[in-house]
């Protein structure tokens, strides 16, 4: 499986104008869309108002054959471009590869994400320390979650080429909040994470919470 993730970065000045524009393109997308959006706000972990489309597809023929038809919708490109006068650039697109799931990936994005990784140094290495990671947090919380890896990008990339990532599915804060209180205090899990530096470019590293609005 795939998953897209465009990342916007409004403008200082955009107040709640972005986040209403995108609330708008994304329900005429998912009208008219085989593959359907769903848009988050960042709650922390990146600039104030950063928001997030987000879209799974099973390969790239897949997402191909599904959004192709919406870059010529006339009333989706009318709405991108009224989005397009709030954000500071074009939005930034990343494709990550699920390449590990532990417990149950639910069928659709959760109100809650929090997405945590970076570029590895040594790729076998960090990519085993990622799947048992993921094994533990599930064994320990409960929670879903799975590992992405992503391909394509450039250097200055919020999402760096290469980079892993875990992606934890909440229903709410208050799972989150109590999920957090688990790890934070477990010391299987901070042994874990004593060895992240060795293994990843810790300059590359992003930790990201996210609310789902459509």
């Amino acid at each position: 499986m795939k998953i897209v993730g465009n990342i916007m970065h409004p403008v200082a000045t955009a107040g709640n104008d972005a986040m209403e524009a995108a609330a708008k393109a994304t329900v005429d997308w998912n009208s008219k869309c085989a593959i359907p959006q769903t848009l988050y706000r960042v709650i922390s972990g990146m600039p104030i108002g950063t928001m997030t489309v987000s879209m799974r597809a099973e390969n790239w023929a897949a997402l191909s054959a599904g959004v192709t038809p919406m870059y010529v919708d006339e009333g989706q490109i009318a709405l991108q471009k009224e989005l397009g006068e709030y954000l500071m650039a074009p939005p930034e697109s990343s494709v990550g590869n699920v390449v590990h799931m532990a417990g149950t990936m639910p069928s659709a994005p959760t109100d809650i994400i929090s997405q945590t990784g970076a570029r590895p140094i040594d790729n076998l290495a960090a990519g085993a320390w990622m799947i048992d990671m993921s094994n533990y947090i599930n064994q320990l919380t409960g929670l879903p979650n799975i590992v992405m890896q992503y391909g394509y990008g450039v250097a200055d990339s919020t999402i760096q080429p290469g980079s892993m990532a875990i992606v934890v599915y909440n229903k709410d804060t208050a799972e989150h909040d109590e999920a957090t209180d688990k790890l934070q205090n477990d010391e299987g899990y901070l042994r874990r994470m004593a060895s992240v530096a060795e293994l990843f470019d810790m300059s590359s590293y992003f930790n990201i919470l996210m609310r789902k609005l459509v």
